[in-house]
C-alpha cells in the first residue's frame, strides 16, 4: 500500500529528527513540520468493519460519524499481554488531560493473539478487570491490524480529524511522548478548524454488572492452620477465610486502588495476585503497584518489603527492600535452604520483565559463592527477553510472562515449576544449579510464542493456552495446572511428562472460566481453584472427581458467628407461633420449614445452626435433652431438627425461644448470614398428648 509505506517512512524520519532533541520549542517545531507533511499525504486509514462488537459505548463507532473531527489514539492491544497492561495507566493519564469534548478520543482495538481472546465475552471480562473506560472494539480477525501492517502489541496509532494516519508508537514507556504529540496535534488541527467538541456517549460495562463478594480472584494459598488466603484481585484486597465454610475471617485492603501501608482497613493494594503464607505472615504480589507486601495477621498490619510502587525496568536487582524497583510481580512461592526450619527465600514470577526473581527472607549464600543480606531482591533466572529459551545457565534462559510458581517440598529441594503464560508452557528451574528446562507445552523453537492449543500428550506434544498457575498434588506430583484460556484443570505426570485433562467442559457448558490460580490440600485431597471470570472459588475433590463452589461469606466474622452461643443474645424476636400443648414428661417433635426466594438455597457446607432458650414466669425451665440446647441444621428447607424431652413438672405456661443462624446463598452461590429468632408458646397440661408436634416456619424471602 503506497500511501501507508510513505507515511510510515515519514514517521520513522520524525523519530530520527527528535532523537536527542530536548528543547521543547524545537521539538514542537519538528512535530508541526511533520504534521504538515503527513497532512499533505492525506493517507486515510480504513474505517472499522461493520458488524464488529463494541464495548463501553451504546453503538458502533465510525471514523466518518462519531469519531469525525477527533484526534484519535488507537490502542492496538490484546488482553493477555503484560506490556498492554503496563500502558493502561498512560492511557488513563491521557484521558484525564484530554477530554472527548476537547477533541481527543481513545479507542482500544483488540486484536487477539490467542483463540480464546477472540471471544467478546472474554474481552468484556478483561475490560472490567482492567477498569478500561474508553471504547473498545473487538477486531476479532485483526483486519485493521493487517490493513495497517501493525506488527506488535501494544501499538499506538494517532489519527487526525479526517481519519488521516499521522503517527505511530510501539511498545510501552511513551507517556510523555504521547502527551506531547497529542497536545501539539490538537492545537494544530484546531488551528485548521477541523476539530469538533461533540461528545461521544459512553455506556460503561462496569455500570451494568452486579456486585459479588469476589471480583476476578487471581491467586490463593493454604495456611498451616487450614485457612485459605485469596487474592480478591478485582476488589483490590486480600481475604483470609475458613477453607471448609467460606466464612471470611480477615479483610485486608480494598475496595479502591491505592498504595498504602497501615492497618487492615486503611491499607491499599492495586490488583494483587500471588499470595504465599508462613505462620501468621502472608506475602502478597501487589501486581499493579509493582511491589511485594507483607500482611501480618498477628498485628493486623500491612507493610511494603520490596518495590517502589512504580514500574521498574531493572533486570538485575540487588537493592534492598522498598528501594528495589520491580515490574508486575504475578506470583510468589516460599523456598527453603537445606536444614532450614523456616523459608529463606521468596521466589517471584516477575511477569513484567519475563524473569524469576528472589527476595531473601534471611541472610543467604547463593549461587557461585555470592552472599546476600535479608531484604535484598535479585534476578534468579531469565535474561529479560520474551522467549521460550531453555538453558543450563539461568541468566541465559528466557521466559515469556511467567505467571505461576510451585516448588518442591522442603525435603526435596530440587525444582521450581513455572507456568510460562505467553509461551503456553510449563517450565522447570533446577534449584541445584538454576538450569531451565521445558516440561510440557510450547515448542522447541525458543522464538515461537504461538505454539498453543488444547491437546493432551507428552512434553511438547501437549498443548496449553496461556496457563497461569501450577501446584503440586503430592511430594512426587502430579503437578496440576490451570490452563486458563482453555478453561481447564490439567495434570502432569512428573516422571513421564504426560499432560492430561482433569476438568474440562461439562455437558451443561463451561465449568471454569479463565481460572487464574490454584492450591492443593494434600491431606484432604482437595484442590482450590480461583475461577477468575466466574468470580468464584471452586473446590475439586480428587477422590470423588467432583467440582463444587465454595461460598464466600464476607459479612460473617468470629465475633458475629460466635454470638449465637451467648445466653444473653439481644436479637429481637421475628415471629411468634401458635401455642403447642404437651404432657409433662412427654416429648415435643420440632419440624422446621424455611421459605426462600425461588433462586436461593441454604449452603450445604456452612454451619447452619439453632439454639434454644426456655423461660416461664418464674424463671428458666430446664429442657432435659441430654444437656443439648443447640445443634446443627441440614441444608434441606423442610426437616425435623430436634425432639425435646419435657421435664416432669406441674402444669404451666412457658416460652421456647429458638435462634436460627442460616447461610443463605443465591443462584451464583454468593452467600450471606441470616439470623432469625422465633418464639414458640408451650403449655404443659396433663390432658395433652404425650408426644406433640410443632411446626416452625421461617420466611427468608426478600
Amino acid at each position: 500500500m503506497a500511501g501507508l509505506t510513505e507515511v510510515v517512512a515519514r514517521c520513522m524520519t520524525l523519530d530520527e529528527e527528535l532523537t536527542d532533541i530536548t528543547d521543547t520549542i524545537e521539538r514542537k517545531a519538528i512535530i508541526l513540520r511533520h504534521l504538515d507533511r503527513v497532512d499533505s499525504l492525506n493517507f486515510v486509514i480504513p474505517d472499522f468493519k461493520a458488524g464488529l462488537d463494541w464495548l463501553n459505548v451504546p453503538e458502533p463507532l465510525s471514523l466518518t460519524n462519531q469519531l469525525a473531527g477527533k484526534v484519535l489514539v488507537l490502542d492496538f492491544f490484546t488482553y493477555c499481554c503484560i506490556n498492554c497492561m503496563h500502558v493502561l495507566p498512560d492511557l488513563e493519564f491521557l484521558e484525564s488531560k484530554f477530554k472527548v469534548k476537547d477533541g481527543v478520543t481513545i479507542v482500544g482495538v483488540h486484536s487477539a493473539k490467542f483463540l480464546n481472546e477472540k471471544v467478546t465475552a472474554n474481552i468484556l471480562s478483561a475490560v472490567l478487570r482492567y477498569n478500561i473506560e474508553h471504547p473498545v472494539v473487538n477486531d476479532c480477525d485483526a483486519l485493521l491490524w493487517q490493513q495497517l501492517e501493525i506488527s506488535c502489541w501494544p501499538t499506538f496509532l494517532l489519527v487526525g480529524p479526517k481519519g488521516q494516519y499521522i503517527y505511530a508508537m510501539v511498545g510501552e514507556g511513551h507517556r510523555d511522548k504521547l502527551e506531547e504529540f497529542v497536545g501539539i496535534a490538537l492545537e494544530y488541527y484546531k488551528g485548521k478548524d477541523e476539530v469538533n467538541n461533540a461528545d461521544i456517549p459512553l455506556s460503561l460495562e462496569k455500570h451494568k454488572q452486579q456486585g459479588s463478594p469476589l471480583s476476578f480472584p487471581g491467586k490463593l494459598c493454604l495456611m498451616e492452620d487450614g485457612h485459605l488466603v485469596v487474592a480478591d484481585t478485582g476488589n483490590n484486597r486480600v481475604l483470609v477465610l475458613e477453607a471448609d465454610t467460606g466464612i471470611v475471617q480477615s479483610v485486608v485492603g480494598g475496595p479502591d486502588r491505592g498504595f498504602k501501608d497501615g492497618d487492615f482497613s486503611s491499607a491499599r493494594f492495586s490488583s494483587p495476585q500471588g499470595v504465599a503464607a508462613w505462620g501468621t505472615d502472608v506475602y502478597v504480589a501487589d501486581t499493579d503497584n509493582h511491589s511485594i507486601r507483607l500482611v501480618d495477621l498477628k498485628t493486623k498490619t500491612v507493610r511494603t518489603i520490596a518495590g517502589t510502587g512504580q514500574q521498574g525496568t531493572d533486570k538485575e536487582g540487588g537493592s534492598s527492600g522498598p528501594q528495589q524497583p520491580l515490574s508486575s510481580p504475578w506470583d510468589l512461592v516460599l523456598g527453603w535452604s537445606q536444614g532450614d526450619l523456616s523459608p529463606s527465600v521468596l521466589y517471584i514470577a516477575m511477569a513484567g520483565t519475563h524473569q524469576i526473581w528472589v527476595y531473601f527472607l534471611q541472610d543467604r549464600k547463593w549461587y557461585k559463592g555470592s552472599e546476600y543480606k535479608a531484604g535484598t531482591c535479585i534476578r534468579f533466572a531469565g535474561s529479560g527477553s520474551e522467549e521460550n529459551r531453555n538453558n543450563s545457565y539461568p541468566a541465559k534462559a528466557a521466559f515469556a510472562q511467567p505467571s505461576g510458581l510451585a516448588v518442591s517440598p522442603p525435603d526435596k529441594l530440587n525444582t521450581l515449576y513455572v507456568a510460562d503464560a505467553e509461551s503456553s508452557s510449563v517450565r522447570t528451574v533446577l534449584l541445584k544449579d538454576g538450569a531451565v528446562r521445558g516440561l510440557v507445552g510450547g515448542e522447541r523453537d525458543p522464538m515461537n510464542l504461538f505454539a498453543f492449543g488444547d491437546n493432551d500428550g507428552v512434553g511438547v506434544a501437549a498443548k496449553l493456552q496461556h496457563p497461569l498457575g501450577v501446584a503440586l498434588a503430592g511430594d512426587e506430583g502430579p503437578l496440576l495446572v490451570v490452563d486458563s484460556y482453555n478453561h481447564k484443570l490439567k495434570s502432569i505426570d512428573l516422571k513421564t511428562k504426560e499432560c492430561t485433562t482433569v476438568i474440562s467442559l461439562s455437558e451443561e457448558g463451561r465449568q471454569l472460566n479463565e481460572p487464574g490460580g490454584l492450591c492443593v490440600d494434600t491431606r484432604k485431597g482437595m484442590v482450590y481453584i480461583a475461577d477468575t471470570n466466574n468470580h468464584a472459588i471452586k473446590v475439586y475433590h480428587m477422590e470423588k472427581k467432583s467440582l463444587t463452589q465454595l461460598p464466600i461469606i464476607v459479612d460473617s466474622f468470629p465475633e458475629k458467628s460466635e454470638k449465637i452461643d451467648s445466653a444473653d443474645d439481644p436479637a429481637p424476636v421475628d415471629g411468634v407461633h401458635a401455642t403447642v400443648a404437651v404432657r409433662p414428661g412427654g416429648h415435643l417433635d420440632l419440624n422446621l420449614t424455611v421459605d426462600l426466594d425461588v433462586d436461593n438455597h441454604l449452603n450445604e457446607e456452612a454451619p447452619n445452626s439453632w439454639k434454644l432458650q426456655s423461660q416461664d414466669n418464674l424463671g428458666t425451665l430446664i429442657i432435659n435433652n441430654n444437656s443439648v440446647s443447640k445443634g446443627k441444621l441440614r441444608p434441606e428447607t423442610n426437616q425435623r431438627f430436634i425432639q425435646l424431652q419435657i421435664p416432669t413438672s406441674e402444669e404451666k405456661q412457658c416460652n421456647l425461644t429458638f435462634t436460627f443462624q442460616l447461610f443463605v446463598c443465591a443462584a451464583d452461590n454468593t452467600c450471606s448470614i441470616v439470623k432469625k429468632v422465633t418464639l414458640l408458646p408451650l403449655t404443659l397440661s396433663q390432658t395433652a398428648a404425650e408426644t406433640s408436634v410443632a411446626d416452625i416456619s421461617l420466611s427468608l424471602k426478600s
